[in-house]
């Protein structure tokens, strides 16, 4: 039995499909699959047995407009043949690809549930309530094909060798031989801003955790803006933290991220990652909400830091975060405080909480050394953090 199984982007939403491939191969080993996403996501599949998968480079010109998805289609059609297609995305171009195979290949399609989706982020009346994760949705394409997988337990991402060894060389570079201290990655980005908890909530998180834990902290992210921002957190926190971002391809972060006691994230593909590589997810969330179905798959709910929606009623007010708050203030990631993920780092991690009006006052001295205040303009800071 040999299937065409199409999922081209997010990053995240393609890594969500781990959990299905794996399970699929695993009740039904006779099957072979032939996986088309695009080229960056290639990684996440390579030790899944009977799987190959065809990574397409989008920008290239050989598969842009109509007549590069007709191009693609000749060349999966010579892979071939196949038994059932299975469209996971539900887009443009994966629907151009089934009319192209005609009626040579029957599909079966992802039902995305747009209308309850858009019952959530509405301005007025609401209908808030938990949809199908996005991996049930995956496994209900399977079953409209005719298999039924028995979900796996997780972790489900598994890495090679040469993937440890590249983690292995990245940490020995950075003059770690053995792990002495609790390991804590940090995830600061998202694809839109909404999404986004601000950086200098980011920097005060650290510096709480560098006062009150023996830890290494390692900062995840991508692309350049994101490297020059995650650069200026290292140079304020030199002895506390380490850049990942850049300095790794993607099978050597996620063995990275396989050794951390904790990852903090935004509603991010960092995120799902952590999540589905199985160690302790903490994410943080804004104008979107896990109740749409991509919450971190396999995660305590309890991890989940967010304002509640009896308090901000707005939320959410999309689905992918690509909205501009409507309320001109992103109330949603702004009243999140450093502390309270603090706390929640306590909970995971089993470890007393400490008083935070003492961390309070640590912190304000020694922006007070740095920069030089008056006794005066200190008092104001203090008084200010405690309103």
């Amino acid at each position: 039995m040999h299937l065409l199984v199409i999922r081209f982007s997010a990053m995240g939403d393609v890594a969500l499909t781990i959990p299905v491939i794996s399970s699929l191969v695993s009740s039904y080993p006779d099957v072979r699959i032939t996986y088309v996403t695009k080229k960056e996501h290639e990684a996440f599949f390579y030790n899944i047995p009977g799987v190959e998968v065809i990574g397409i480079d989008l920008k290239d010109k050989h598969y842009q407009g109509l007549w590069g998805i007709y191009r693609l289609y000749k060349e999966l059609k010579r892979l071939g043949p196949y038994d059932y297609g299975i469209d996971l995305h539900g887009s443009l171009r994966s629907k151009l690809l089934k009319f192209f195979f005609g009626k040579e290949l029957k599909f079966a399609t992802i039902v995305k549930g747009r209308k309850e989706k858009r019952q959530q982020t509405r301005r007025k009346n609401k209908i808030l309530k938990p949809l199908p994760h996005t991996v049930e949705r995956y496994l209900h394409v399977f079953e409209r094909a005719g298999f039924y997988p028995k979900l796996l337990k997780g972790p489900y991402i598994t890495l090679d060798i040469q993937a440890k060894k590249l983690a292995k060389d990245f940490l020995i570079k950075n003059q770690i031989t053995k792990k002495e201290e609790l390991w804590i990655g940090i995830a600061p980005f998202a694809g839109h801003i909404p999404k986004t908890w601000p950086l200098f909530k980011v920097k005060k998180l650290i510096e709480i955790i560098k006062n009150q834990l023996k830890c290494k902290i390692f900062l995840f992210g991508g692309g350049k803006k994101e490297i020059e921002l995650l650069n200026e957190i290292h140079q304020e926190f030199k002895d506390t933290t380490i850049v990942v971002a850049g300095k790794l391809s993607l099978d050597g972060e996620m063995t990275l991220m396989e050794r951390l006691d904790l990852m903090i994230a935004m509603d991010s593909f960092n995120m799902h990652i952590a999540s589905l590589i199985g160690i302790p997810v903490i994410s943080i969330w804004g104008a979107t909400h896990p109740y749409s179905g991509f919450g971190p798959f396999g995660q305590n709910e309890k991890n989940i830091v967010q304002i509640p929606t009896e308090i901000l009623p707005c939320r959410p007010c999309a689905i992918f975060g690509n909205k501009k708050c409507y309320r001109k203030d992103l109330a949603c990631m702004y009243w999140i405080e450093p502390e309270d993920v603090f706390e929640k780092i306590c909970e995971v991690l089993k470890i007393p909480c400490p008083d935070f009006i003492a961390i309070r006052n640590t912190i304000i001295n020694n922006y007070y050394k740095k920069n030089k205040l008056s006794s005066m303009a200190q008092n104001q800071v203090k008084s200010d953090s405690h309103k």
